[in-house]
């Protein structure tokens, strides 16, 4: 038994071991084929030769072009637009701006439709358990039936809202972004 296991062992290791070498095989031929290759003779024209390039460029071929039978080593650096700079808002402006978000925090608005809805629903609900030994079994099941699907209608309308409030926001902040633009 133990030199079953010593044997199974060994045989483990050389399996290891060859499926590594291997992996690491597969590995650098996919490296050696992602490597550019130097520019032939064709490329170069009559002129230089792939060492007078190699020469220029310091050894790397990588990053390079050609430009008819020109070849350039650096890429092509695009400039970047200018930096226009930030200022941060008049005094003024950020006074207004914090007594106008006060104001509207100090506001109790009303329940919207959809919140009074909302509740209508969760108290007929209520209702509707408190009543569940009365009822019988297919009136229950139709009364909650009926409150699920006004559950459902008002969780639609929910988020049609909400899509309409974002569809909103972003059709702001497109604005908001060309007007900082056109500064």
């Amino acid at each position: 038994m133990n030199r079953k296991l010593i044997v199974a062992a060994i045989g483990f290791v050389v399996a290891v071991a060859i499926g590594s070498h291997f992996y690491v095989e597969w590995q650098m031929a996919k490296f050696d084929a992602s490597l550019p290759t130097p520019p032939t003779e064709e490329q170069l024209g009559s002129d230089e030769t792939v060492e007078d390039v190699i020469e220029e460029t310091g050894g790397e071929t990588t990053g390079g072009h050609w430009h008819g039978d020109e070849w350039h080593a650096e890429p092509h650096v695009d400039e970047a637009p200018p930096v226009q700079p930030v200022t941060a808002p008049a005094a003024g402006v950020t006074a207004e701006i914090e007594a106008a978000r006060r104001r509207i925090e100090a506001l109790e608005l009303p329940p919207s439709e959809l919140e009074l809805e909302r509740e209508a629903i969760r108290a007929d609900f209520n209702a509707l358990i408190e009543q569940r030994g009365t009822l019988s079994p297919a009136e229950f099941d139709k009364r909650l039936r009926e409150n699920f699907l006004r559950r459902n209608a008002a969780t639609r309308k929910r988020s049609k809202q909400a899509e309409e409030a974002v569809a909103a926001y972003r059709e702001w902040e497109a604005g908001q972004q060309e007007a900082v633009g056109d500064r």
